[in-house]
């Protein structure tokens, strides 16, 4: 009898480092294209930020918001830039604590296009991330029948 299973993780991969230092609340970073093709398909995107330290203690409901920007046409990429915000819904939200901390969380299971994609990263945390540190990297992964 087959079952359904996890591949391995692929390696992972810087995608933002320097781009967010200071990145202001309520701005956006987008980072390069992704070319899911080359990458034997792969399904699954989890994605880690870690945020140098920065004082959320006195914000309310910090987070991150991520999008997965597509292109299905082999040209073309759905709106979203480093100052436009998709009109859709982001598709993750990421809750930080309200601490005075590095934080490190993960978004998991971002369902990838079978063509390009680019990460799309808002700020939501009330304040300024810190100068320097914050990192943006992803893993990919499938399913695999055994």
């Amino acid at each position: 009898m087959s079952e359904l299973r996890w591949t391995a993780y692929n390696s992972p991969v810087t995608y933002l480092s320097s781009e967010l230092n200071s990145l202001g609340n309520n701005s956006n970073k987008v980072g390069s294209a992704i070319d899911f093709a080359s990458t034997n398909r792969k399904m699954y995107m989890d994605v880690e930020i870690y945020l140098n330290t920065v004082d959320l203690s006195a914000q309310t409901n910090p987070a991150i918001h991520i999008w997965l920007l597509a292109r299905t046409d082999g040209s073309n990429f759905e709106d979203g830039s480093d100052s436009i915000t998709p009109a859709r819904a982001p598709d993750k939200i990421v809750p930080l604590r309200e601490v005075n901390a590095a934080q490190r969380v993960f978004a998991r299971f971002l369902l990838t296009t079978p063509d390009q994609g680019k990460i799309l990263i808002k700020n939501k945390t009330g304040t300024s991330l810190a100068s320097s540190g914050n990192t943006v990297k992803y893993r990919l992964y499938s399913q695999e029948i055994v």
